[in-house]
């Protein structure tokens, strides 16, 4: 059976969500809305808060989910104005935020399901974080791609994104206590 999808699914902004997470295409197909980036930058804040919930307490956890959506933004727009592209930054923002929330998303359920299947007796935190690598690697790919689409050249946007994660991940989760 044949799934027909309405005829503007091709130009909706969903599909070009949807091309964005699958890295098949760049944030260029987005509209240029300042409500939607920052409705995504919302949803990032509530994913990446939400995430830093389950292994910390609430102030700390509202902290690191307004550390990092800020430095998300910050980041970026600095970055594409020292590149002289200001005119992508509302679309790179929305297109990094909403992936950043995605992945935060998958994250969590993928936290429960590993904390389902590995009991309290086990290194629960340990384990799960190792098994978790894999999605700071897809953010960190995630990211590079929309930064490269954002006129940054593929090192650059690679050493971005990498440095980005390992900030917001690594340093930041650690710090924000």
């Amino acid at each position: 059976m044949a799934i027909n999808l309405p005829a503007g699914w091709e130009s909706s902004t969903p599909k070009a969500f949807w091309n964005i997470f699958a890295l098949e295409a760049g944030q260029g197909k987005l509209p240029v809305s300042t409500k939607l980036m920052g409705g995504c930058v919302a949803a990032y804040f509530v994913a990446q808060t939400a995430l830093h919930l389950l292994e910390h307490g609430l102030v700390s956890s509202l902290m690191f989910g307004l550390g990092s959506a800020g430095l998300l933004a910050g980041l970026t727009a600095g970055v594409l104005e020292l590149y002289k592209s200001r005119e992508k930054t509302i679309q790179a923002i929305t297109a990094l935020a909403a992936s950043g929330a995605v992945i935060a998303l998958s994250s969590i359920i993928l936290h429960f399901i590993f904390a389902v299947a590995l009991p309290p007796p086990l290194p629960t935190q340990r384990l799960v974080g190792f098994l978790l690598f894999p999605i700071a690697i897809w953010n960190v790919f995630s990211f590079a791609w929309i930064y490269r689409h954002a006129a940054i050249r593929t090192i650059p946007a690679f050493a971005l994104a990498a440095t980005f994660v390992i900030v917001v991940y690594f340093i930041m989760a650690t710090l924000i206590h």
